[in-house]
């Protein structure tokens, strides 16, 4: 059996290609992908605009050949032993859940500290720094079934939530995010603002 999935191998080309279904390892789950999203990311990607996060710690080329989407949603297809959801359950084969878009190393000072997840020193990203080099090579949305990492975190959807909302999660909880700050700060767009994060991680003006 085989495992279809859109490549993107150069810029402006996408190929349908396919791969081994794939045994998931300690702590994997393997998601039947119902819904991936197209995020401007992806669009530079298509494009040839490889580097991400300029003038970040994090600043990084993207390599081709490459599986995009990182905003997701779908079934738990497999697990390799038992993987827990974000609220502490057993994930179980036949679970909704939306991934997270990005997954920690689990061993820099961030991670160890229980810092949030962005600050981690080796983070990766499903549809952008996970490529298709990497076995099993399915670390993105548009393929049938997407390889999930351990230290992925792994949110249930609500049987009430259809499909094609719960595909919007990374998108609204980012726009959520800006949001909430504007109305506790009081801020408005195009004001200046200090952002502090902690003594320990960065400080930008």
């Amino acid at each position: 059996m085989s495992v279809r999935a859109a490549v993107i191998t150069a810029p402006g080309q996408i190929e349908l290609r396919r791969f081994p279904v794939p045994e998931p390892g300690p702590g994997v789950v393997v998601m039947r992908v119902s819904l991936s999203g197209i995020c401007g990311t992806d669009k530079h990607t298509f494009r040839g605009e490889t580097i991400q996060y300029a003038g970040t710690p994090h600043e990084r080329q993207i390599e081709y050949p490459l599986i995009c989407g990182h905003e997701n949603v779908g079934v738990v297809e497999t697990t390799g032993g038992e993987v827990l959801a974000t609220d502490g359950t057993p994930l179980r084969p036949g679970d909704r859940i939306v991934p997270g878009a990005n997954v920690v190393c689990g061993a820099c000072w961030y991670c160890l500290n229980d810092e949030p997840y962005y600050f981690c020193e080796r983070l990766e990203d499903y549809g952008n720094s996970l490529n298709v080099r990497r076995p099993p090579s399915l670390f993105g949305g548009w393929s049938e079934l997407m390889y999930l990492l351990p230290r992925t975190r792994l949110f249930r959807v609500p049987d009430e939530l259809p499909d094609e909302l719960a595909v919007l999660t990374e998108v609204m909880s980012v726009t959520h995010g800006v949001e909430t700050a504007r109305r506790v700060t009081g801020v408005h767009f195009g004001e200046s603002v200090v952002v502090y994060v902690s003594a320990r991680s960065a400080c930008a003006i």
